[in-house]
């Protein structure tokens, strides 16, 4: 079977919906969006050959080298790269500010090309969730869905997995001098080193060696590559993969009490008017995972959300769902950049064409080197509540106890793409707030399908994130404060003039940054909520029949961490749920 369908070879022809002669455009379940969650998803639900599952995804394949090897697929701001670009609306806390929104146009997602961190999050927020009435999502709950598709290279213990089809790994040394300086500053500052971030019972706040989802000779590993191998497209005549595929909205019927989900209308990616539009129809259920922006604007295309907001578009009212891309929230960074040797940074591959084809061959000939290695090796979480006036912290919970509301990545290069100086090596602490009180919104431009969102993040909106900020951002500069008293050689760049509050909330609106941890503008919680929710705790949209979501959207709120692991887990739950189901329906 081929890897790559069109939108005619999976569809009937919309004009006439017709799926029952010969059977084009029926299976059992669609899933909308083939990126970090949807190949999961559909690689679980196809464990059953009698079950057949269309898979949808607007980008492509773009199996190549330069999309395997860690360092050059991270490089998503520059070259052709499959993702998609526009501006968010300007932010009102932060002068105006414009950021770019970025989501991915390939199968894996941002799986595909994002920095390969697999860190789960604290358990105690997981916990908080389920006290806060999700049932079934606690960490006990979840950790199965974890392990599940893990297979640890390196941690062991009962709450890593050794089985699953996606590895993840550490390195035994650090490349760079600056990571080991920025630990040992975090350990004399008081801050407790640990091998393993994901450890229930690890301390909350810490500097924590971080593991990423890489392939034993060192390839990106995403969930494209992981949970749909060639071997797996190959022998699942059930899976249907359809590539390059804009679904332009939802199709409904409706039964005595609510709509039903019951198709999908879609047609070729590439913008064209005279292009055909086809349907295909789900016998069971539809599941969307678009990711927290284009999950929204597709329901809202679909008639799914504010009433009001639908009709000012001319859109028919299919349910009116408020809290559709209502509560959007993301990691707002503030980064401290520091000048640092050359050689110190990524920088160096820059500069020199002698180091950048040494490292290059050590990459291609033995799988090691520079271009294995991440971004970030280790990271310093703490809580704001418990740093006292030195700004040294004092906690001494568990991760199950608590969760951390700030995280300091020490990263060895220039992060704010404003340095020109091109034989200057550079080093940079982007401080985030772990736990926003500020959100914004994904609101329809337009009701063309092709148009991109409106996408609000919101940032600083609420004054509690930025007196979060002001504690991370005066950690953040002890810690440079200390790796100088230790001998490292860094000099200031691009840092607050001073450390008042006056000085520090100046710096914090002039440069703030997306860390692309788009969530929540689905949220799982209770229609009428205080802020409404989406999905239930079974991942169903309200009102809405045989329709669920299985991406970061639904998170109750963002999870204190970076999201591929929380994702992945979301969608082995969501398979689960639905086996579940249908296995009791029979």
């Amino acid at each position: 079977m081929p890897l790559q369908h069109l939108p005619a070879d999976v569809g009937a022809d919309a004009h006439f919906r017709d799926t029952s002669l010969p059977r084009k455009g029926l299976y059992d379940y669609i899933i909308i969006g083939g990126g970090t969650a949807g190949c999961v998803l559909a690689s679980r639900l196809t464990e059953d050959p009698s079950i057949s599952v269309l898979l949808l995804e607007r980008g492509g394949v773009h199996d190549t080298f330069t999309m395997r090897c860690p360092l050059l697929s991270a490089s998503y701001t520059q070259g052709k790269h499959p993702s998609v670009r526009w501006n968010s609306t300007p932010l009102t806390a932060a002068n105006g500010r414009v950021l770019e929104i970025l989501t991915g146009t390939v199968l894996g997602g941002a799986s595909r090309f994002n920095a390969m961190l697999y860190t789960r999050g604290s358990a105690a927020q997981y916990d908080e969730w389920r006290r806060q009435g999700r049932i079934g999502w606690s960490y006990a709950d979840l950790e199965p869905y974890f392990i599940k598709s893990e297979s640890s290279l390196g941690a062991s213990g009962d709450h890593h997995g050794s089985q699953g089809p996606w590895s993840n790994r550490d390195f035994d040394q650090f490349y760079f001098n600056s990571f080991p300086r920025a630990a040992k500053a975090a350990q004399d500052l008081g801050i407790s080193y640990t091998e393993d971030a994901n450890a229930p019972e690890g301390p909350c706040v810490s500097c924590a060696k971080l593991h990423v989802t890489m392939t034993p000779n060192g390839k990106r590993l995403s969930t494209f590559d992981a949970f749909l191998p060639p071997s797996i497209i190959k022998e699942r005549q059930n899976l249907t993969i359809c590539t390059n595929t804009l679904v332009t909205k939802l199709d409904f019927e409706v039964d005595d009490t609510q709509p039903v989900a019951s198709g999908v209308f879609f047609k070729s990616y590439e913008p064209d008017v005279k292009q055909r539009t086809f349907y295909a129809k789900a016998k069971k259920e539809i599941i969307v995972c678009c990711g927290a922006i284009e999950t929204p604007h597709l329901l809202l295309l679909s008639g799914i959300g504010e009433k009001d907001h639908l009709s000012e578009h001319g859109i028919k009212v299919i349910k009116d769902l408020p809290g559709v891309g209502r509560n959007l929230q993301d990691h707002v960074g503030v980064t401290l950049t520091y000048k640092v040797p050359l050689s110190d940074s990524f920088h160096s591959l820059e500069s020199s064409l002698t180091r950048a084809l040494t490292e290059f061959l050590n990459y291609v000939i033995r799988g090691r080197g520079l271009f294995t290695y991440p971004t970030v090796q280790v990271s310093i979480f703490a809580k704001s509540d418990n740093l006292g006036d030195d700004i040294e912290p004092s906690s001494e919970d568990s991760n199950r106890e608590a969760f951390p509301d700030i995280e300091i990545m020490p990263i060895p290069h220039e992060t704010t793409f404003v340095a020109t100086q091109k034989s200057q090596g550079f080093f940079s602490f982007i401080c985030v707030p772990l736990q926003p009180k500020s959100s914004g919104t994904v609101q329809l431009f337009s009701s063309n399908a092709h148009a991109h969102p409106k996408v609000d993040l919101g940032f600083l909106t609420h004054a509690a994130d930025v007196e979060v900020l002001k504690k991370a951002l005066r950690l953040a500069m002890k810690l440079g404060k200390k790796m100088r008293v230790n001998g490292y050689q860094m000099e200031d760049y691009l840092i607050p003039t001073g450390d008042s509050d006056e000085e520090l909330d100046t710096f914090i609106r002039q440069g703030p940054r997306t860390t692309y941890h788009y969530a929540s503008s689905c949220r799982m919680a209770p229609e009428h909520d205080s802020v409404p929710g989406v999905v239930d705790d079974e991942l169903r949209v309200h009102g809405v029949s045989r329709l669920r979501i299985a991406d970061a959207s639904i998170f109750p709120d963002v999870v204190a961490t970076h999201l591929q692991a929380p994702v992945v887990m979301v969608a082995e739950k969501c398979a689960d749920i639905l086996k579940q189901t249908w296995s009791t329906a029979k």
